[in-house]
């Protein structure tokens, strides 16, 4: 009898340890999964600033470029409206 309640303690971390075995096999494969799908995703995205002749490594700065460039442009478009006869006919 003696034998069976030593057994029991043992067999119950055991058993917590398959199930945390199971849950991390199943997390390392969800993670790998996804790993997977954002390596594809990074790739389309290359292949998408290739065919826009932007190497991945100069995606920042070509960034910043163009948000400088639509800064300039916006400004532009603001001193080409004629604001004063706007407020005068709001008036």
């Amino acid at each position: 009898m003696q034998g069976t309640r030593e057994q029991a303690p043992y067999e119950e971390q055991i058993n917590h340890l398959k199930k945390a075995l199971r849950r991390s096999r199943d997390l390392r494969s969800r993670a790998l999964s996804q790993k997977e799908l954002l390596e594809q995703q990074r790739e389309k995205l290359y292949q998408k600033a290739a065919e826009y002749g932007v190497k991945p490594e100069e995606l920042g700065d070509k960034i910043a470029a163009l948000k400088e460039e639509m800064d300039r442009l916006l400004e532009e478009a603001r001193q080409l409206v004629p604001w004063d006869l706007l407020e005068k006919e709001r008036s």
